[in-house]
């Protein structure tokens, strides 16, 4: 092996590196791109450094506001939570799609309306209606692939909506549960 052929190999290496963008990054590069008041941009930089590295917003917006703002001041509270609110809806609307959630139920949500609102998707409208039903519920009931029940919870019942229930489970589980 040529020594030269090692340093390009290194080369390529270093700048695969370089090019693979954390999740933080690719977020703040998005956020660039949204007209917003000084405010709302700073509020939104504020969440996307809180995220976990998983893409999950595990601190209540109100405990951020009480950290963030140092005081007990309601009104200077109240006004810290607002813009938090904001950003937290703004920072759901970036891509991956799932980003900022509080919880698991609450990224497949956010990746169900996703689908169904995409025009493209060749998902069943109804399979994925079902979906958000059954994420409204305990996660261990999909968790146990608890059938019987979510049918029961979600659907309209009988060998129908038995399927569309398997069908709206094999949906969830394709979804990206850590964004």
């Amino acid at each position: 092996v040529c020594s030269s052929d090692l340093a390009d190999d290194d080369t390529d290496a270093t700048e695969w590196v370089h090019t693979q963008e954390s999740l933080t990054e690719h977020l703040h590069r998005q956020a660039l791109a949204l007209r917003l008041s000084d405010v709302d941009r700073a509020a939104l930089r504020f969440l996307i450094e809180s995220l976990t590295e998983d893409g999950y917003l595990e601190d209540p917006i109100e405990t951020l506001a009480q950290g963030l703002a140092g005081t007990d001041d309601p009104e200077q509270l109240d006004e810290l939570v607002h813009h938090f609110t904001v950003a937290l809806r703004l920072l759901q609307s970036l891509e991956p799609t799932g980003v900022g959630a509080r919880n698991l139920a609450e990224c497949l949500t956010l990746q169900l309306n996703a689908l169904a609102a995409d025009e493209d998707s060749d998902a069943d409208p109804e399979t994925v209606q079902t979906a958000l039903r059954i994420c409204q519920q305990p996660l261990e009931m999909l968790a146990r692939r608890d059938i019987r029940r979510l049918t029961q919870l979600c659907s309209e019942g009988g060998v129908a909506g038995e399927e569309r229930t398997r069908a709206a489970m094999a949906l969830i589980a394709r979804l990206e549960p850590r964004p």
